[in-house]
């Protein structure tokens, strides 16, 4: 539930947004945490369905939304990928004293959850969309390695080694786990040394950030959620995590990709490093997550 708090400035932020006579006719609460809330609001006055982010000064991990929304704007205008229109943005605490992002809803289903109940030739035609999607993604070209601020630019910008040295260290809370990644790296620094185009990295394509609607008899991808984490990188970290992860690239998805974004014969060796990361990252003690660090350590020649 919402706290009165958090009532009171909605129903402020909503007015100041789409006028006196907007009303909230229903809602659900997709996510919530300390300081941070998201809302799945049916309006009327105007009648129309979006997503409303909120943020506080405590909130965990939250990246500006003026960044989310620039990141956007930026994958609408380059790529065929649906995206939702952002409607207000805010990360001063002008008018509320959170900060805020109103974006369209756009319907669907996670692809984690529609994929369970597709037929075979469904399932093909829905990785090839997937492929295709995340190829285009790939080819928005950056000018370096590095953190993506809101304006576009990056706050630092350096070789792929050296981003994901300071990546590594921001994301792995813990240090041991830290200092295993990175001796990995360097010890394997020359299969990094190459690697020259820098490409809009989504960072968290699991099932629950991909959505699917059923349209004209068929499943279509609606839409990709959750820009976050996004980063100026290496197209491959996003591929080796969707390798790793249960049901992203099934039969159908590599040559629909490759058919965008070719993939370089050394992906298959600096995949278990990039995987590496994420394993470190994620730190969950699921027997599944487990199973799978165990599996990347082995691979990687690590003792664990």
């Amino acid at each position: 539930m919402l706290t009165p708090d958090i009532e009171v400035m909605l129903r402020e932020l909503l007015r100041h947004t789409f006028g006196t006579d907007v009303e909230i006719a229903s809602h659900v609460i997709a996510n919530q945490r300390h300081d941070y809330v998201v809302l799945l609001a049916h309006l009327i006055h105007p009648t129309l369905d979006v997503s409303i982010k909120l943020a506080g000064p405590e909130a965990p991990f939250v990246q500006p939304f003026d960044r989310a929304a620039m990141l956007h704007r930026l994958v609408a205008a380059q790529t065929t990928i649906p995206m939702a229109e952002i409607l207000a943005v805010d990360t001063y605490r002008t008018e509320v004293p959170w900060q805020y992002l109103i974006k369209t809803l756009i319907p669907g289903q996670e692809w984690a959850a529609v994929r369970q109940r597709m037929s075979r030739n469904e399932l093909r035609y829905g990785y090839e969309a997937i492929g295709q999607a995340v190829a285009q993604l790939h080819a928005i070209h950056l000018p370096g390695f590095g953190e993506i601020t809101a304006t576009g630019s990056l706050a630092s910008s350096g070789t792929l080694l050296n981003a994901l040295v300071q990546r590594a260290e921001r994301m792995i809370t813990n240090q041991r786990s830290t200092e295993i990644f990175l001796s990995v790296l360097h010890k394997h620094a020359a299969l990094f040394l190459d690697v020259r185009a820098s490409s809009l990295c989504h960072d968290d394509l699991h099932g629950h950030n991909i959505l699917f609607h059923h349209q004209d008899g068929q499943w279509k991808l609606a839409t990709i959620l959750d820009f976050d984490k996004a980063w100026a990188g290496h197209h491959e970290s996003d591929l080796a995590r969707l390798d790793l992860w249960t049901g992203m690239t099934g039969d159908g998805f590599w040559p629909a990709y490759e058919a965008v974004y070719p993939v370089a014969s050394l992906y298959r060796q600096r995949r278990p490093i990039y995987q590496l990361l994420w394993c470190l990252e994620y730190g969950a003690t699921t027997p599944k997550h487990l199973a799978d660090t165990r599996r990347v350590y082995e691979e990687l020649g690590l003792q664990g």
